[in-house]
């Protein structure tokens, strides 16, 4: 039984108990969906074909891929032979680039359906994504890390059965790592768990000016939950001037991470004071592609 498995068959326990120590119980026992905030599923890169797949780009009798079996290349660069694929090879060039709007999903797309219309969740060939604030506290000093922050969001989603629900990071920056550089800076539009807009690209997220503020829950209820902890200064860096909790691990009262208000759409939304680590606060969660 693997750890994602054992995770959802102690879902129904979940629902029957205290949701936020249960949580943090399973968190601290299970690592379900990796070993570091940064290494998430929509960073990583395959290497492991890369060294053969290089260094062997010949047949197997020492010819480069591409040349033909009978002919070659005479000085001038152009090839020889009886094979009439290698007189396409040279005569068509160079693929053509992806083209976002030719309805055909492409590398680095998410979607591709073919017109300008974001509304029917693809925008210049992004998908939507999901934002949700989390439905329960935290004490600051309590989160533990970047990574089990993310693991909070990831467990919230599951249990809401939302899709994607491995993706979610918690929109939180550290001593070390700011929200910008966690999160995905999207072409594309981010959407509350209800369809609502929220922004309508990355750059419209980070302005200090949100279309509608993030106070749904992962459950598409309107949370009553005000203080979220961020850490975050509405351009996505680090709030710095304090120790961010000791890096989320502090909850005494000597220490501080800044916080933001769920029902703002100003810049307040993610950034309004420094609170103190003992106090409680939800999170903000934002899918990943």
């Amino acid at each position: 039984m693997n750890r994602l498995t054992y995770l959802f068959l102690l879902v129904p326990v979940l629902l029957g108990a205290c949701w936020v120590e249960q949580i943090d119980a399973i968190i601290a026992k299970y690592d379900t969906f990796g070993s570091s905030s940064s290494s998430g599923s929509s960073s990583s890169t395959d290497t492991s074909s890369t060294g053969s797949s290089t260094a062997g780009s010949t047949g197997s009798g020492g010819d480069p891929v591409g040349s033909t079996g009978s002919g070659g290349v005479d000085g001038s660069g152009t090839t020889t032979g009886d094979d009439p694929s290698s007189t396409a090879s040279t005569s068509t060039g160079p693929a053509a680039p992806p083209v976002c709007g030719d309805a055909k999903v492409d590398p680095g797309e998410t979607c591709d359906d073919g017109n300008d219309d974001p509304d029917d969740g693809c925008k210049l060939c992004a998908k939507d994504l999901r934002v949700f604030v989390s439905s329960k506290m935290f004490q600051g000093g309590k989160i533990g890390s970047l990574y089990l922050a993310d693991q909070r969001c990831r467990m919230l989603a599951a249990l809401a059965e939302l899709p994607n629900f491995a993706s979610y990071r918690a929109w939180l920056s550290d001593s070390s790592e700011s929200a910008a550089e966690r999160i995905f800076h999207s072409p594309g539009r981010y959407i509350l768990v209800n369809g609502l807009v929220v922004a309508g690209d990355w750059n419209e997220l980070t302005s200090g000016k949100l279309q509608n503020p993030i106070n749904v829950t992962e459950s598409s209820q309107t949370s009553q939950i005000a203080s979220v902890w961020t850490g975050t200064l509405p351009s996505g860096e680090a709030a710095v001037g304090v120790t961010f909790c000791d890096d989320w691990t502090d909850h005494s009262m000597e220490q501080q991470a800044g916080a933001g208000i769920a029902y703002q759409t100003d810049e307040l939304w993610t950034f309004l004071e420094q609170d103190y680590c003992g106090s409680e606060a939800a999170l903000y969660c934002f899918e990943q592609p």
